[in-house]
């Protein structure tokens, strides 16, 4: 797999399609990846993690120059200290995210500020409506809950914010953050819309990266 050298200000996102295509195996993951992988019940769930970990674990390993299976991936909750917080890598100004829905995964790394990213397949979710659009906000309920889900992903707060507490642009305008929980955020935050196929929709946030630039990549 080719893996282009990245330059400040830029981010790589790698798809893979864990339950129709090959992707990196379970050899690659570390002992705490691997008991997160063997817990879960559903063959999918465990396809989608391990290939989402392996392939982390693959480009980040070119870029920093490591082994895959020896670059040290910490995924410490802030809350519980649990292994199942955002990951982070082991080198200043180099930043990563993950995201998996149906047969699609996601890894965004980048010599960027903080990312996020969302990947989510596209189906009716007319119940999750008040728990994601905020005042003003209609339409394509998707693509809301991707722009924000990879911003609250890029801040670390995730799922200890509401979505309802932050409002983006409409789906049919550039992507943007138009209101935050948090006053700093909006001139912080740039967002890119992604490109995962049909019947998916997805997003990258990135902070204090104005001039950000995106490639999009095939993993395989």
């Amino acid at each position: 797999m080719l893996i282009p050298r990245l330059h400040p200000g830029e981010c790589q996102v790698w798809w893979a399609r864990p339950l129709t295509g090959a992707g990196p195996d379970a050899a690659l993951l570390d002992p705490i990846e691997r008991g997160r992988a063997e817990s879960y019940r559903r063959d999918a769930d465990r396809a989608r993690f391990t290939v989402a970990a392996g392939l982390l674990r693959l480009v980040a390993g070119a870029h920093l120059g490591v082994e895959p299976r020896a670059v040290e991936i910490n995924r410490a909750c802030p809350d519980c200290d649990r292994p199942h917080g955002r990951p982070t890598l082991p080198a200043d100004g180099w930043e990563c995210s993950i995201s998996h829905s149906g047969d699609r995964v996601a890894v965004a790394i980048g010599r960027t500020g903080p990312l996020g990213v969302d990947v989510e397949e596209v189906s009716d979710h007319p119940d999750l409506a008040p728990m994601v659009l905020g005042p003003g906000e209609s339409g394509d309920l998707v693509t809301y809950w991707v722009r924000k889900e990879a911003v609250l992903k890029a801040t670390g707060e995730g799922l200890r914010v509401g979505l309802t507490e932050i409002l983006v642009s409409p789906p049919d305008a550039v992507p943007a953050l138009v209101r935050a929980h948090r006053a700093d955020l909006p001139a912080r935050t740039t967002l890119r819309t992604l490109s995962p196929g049909d019947g998916y929709r997805a997003c990258l946030a990135a902070l204090d990266t104005p001039g950000l630039a995106v490639t999009e990549l095939q993993a395989g």
